[in-house]
């Protein structure tokens, strides 16, 4: 279960699996990213256990957003973080096309839905 950012407990540190529920992203992809992502250092303690920050926490909240929802790649990612540079990158493959139109799709209801919500108000309709 993905957590929203506000449900997750504040603590100092957290584990690797803690973060793993907390995102949904895999215990290995977190240890994949540590390698790509230059941001991405959990402190590690006794017996090399990943701990991680509330901080670190956030910077994986980028990189899926990066990835995952810009279509950024991972050496497109680093850059964006560490520089705030770099483009998307758009994911050609029938797959990558489908997610975009349903993004697009998602994003023209929400707007349909906010400007049906505002006529049928009683302040827009005395204008």
């Amino acid at each position: 279960m993905v957590r929203m950012r506000g449900d997750i407990p504040d603590k100092i540190y957290y584990s690797i699996s803690e973060v793993s529920e907390y995102t949904g992203v895999e215990p290995h992809v977190l240890r994949y990213w540590e390698t790509k992502f230059s941001k991405l250092r959990p402190k590690r303690v006794g017996g090399n256990q990943r701990k991680y920050s509330r901080s670190d926490l956030e910077i994986i909240f980028q990189i899926i957003d990066l990835l995952y929802e810009q279509g950024f790649t991972l050496e497109g990612a680093e850059k964006k973080l560490t520089t705030g540079g770099g483009q998307p990158e758009v994911d050609t493959t029938p797959e990558g096309l489908q997610r975009e139109i349903s993004l697009v799709k998602r994003e023209l209801e929400g707007i349909l839905e906010i400007m049906g919500s505002e006529t049928d108000s009683p302040v827009a309709q005395e204008g």
